[in-house]
């Protein structure tokens, strides 16, 4: 009798250490090199909108998200581009993707894209691609670091990495610099 009960014990601690991690969503770990390398398009911009919509056969929910861009790093943007991603509310009615990531009207930030569909994008390195950018206040210093990847499990993280502990804050020229080798000469839309 006390082995059966050890053995519940045991089975259930197990259970409870991997309950966070059930709903990760597990990604290949990418360097900010290899996300530079990979994405078709490097944008700096602002978040203009967010807006979720059932697809046409009503059987998804996706978000999309509207960028003002304000410098193309790598490849041929307009003024603005849309980033398209599984998940979102609409009405009464939830989906959730885990490891989508959360956009704020009016936020800051650096992406990585890849052609999705219907002349959008989704985010390189599935959340991975997706960088803010933040002002300091004291010397008007522009810095990014990394977006929160909430839901996601980065695997094939080399040990003590900064970068992929979210404990990356580069200068943005230095950032540009290493995702591109070069800054190239920028396109003001």
């Amino acid at each position: 009798m006390k082995s059966n009960i050890w053995l519940v014990a045991v089975v259930m601690t197990a259970l409870m250490a991997t309950a966070g991690t059930a709903f990760a969503t597990q990604v290949l770990y990418q360097t900010i090199e290899d996300l530079g390398t990979q994405a078709a398009v490097v944008v700096h911009g602002s978040v203009a909108s967010v807006q979720s919509y059932w697809n046409d056969k009503h059987t998804k929910i996706f978000t999309e998200t509207s960028i003002t861009v304000d410098t193309t790093f790598k490849g041929d943007t307009g003024g603005t581009v849309q980033v398209l991603q599984l998940g979102g509310t609409v009405g009464n009615v939830r989906v959730t993707a885990h490891g989508a990531l959360q956009w704020t009207p009016g936020e800051e930030v650096i992406l990585f894209l890849e052609p999705f569909r219907d002349g959008k994008y989704q985010v390189a390195g599935f959340s991975q691609g997706k960088f803010n950018v933040v002002r300091d206040e004291l010397t008007s210093e522009v810095y990014v670091t990394r977006a929160a990847l909430e839901g996601t499990q980065l695997v094939g993280v080399p040990e003590n990495d900064d970068e992929a502990a979210g404990l990356l804050k580069l200068p943005l020229e230095r950032f540009v610099y290493r995702a591109l080798g070069e800054v190239p000469g920028r396109s003001e839309d």
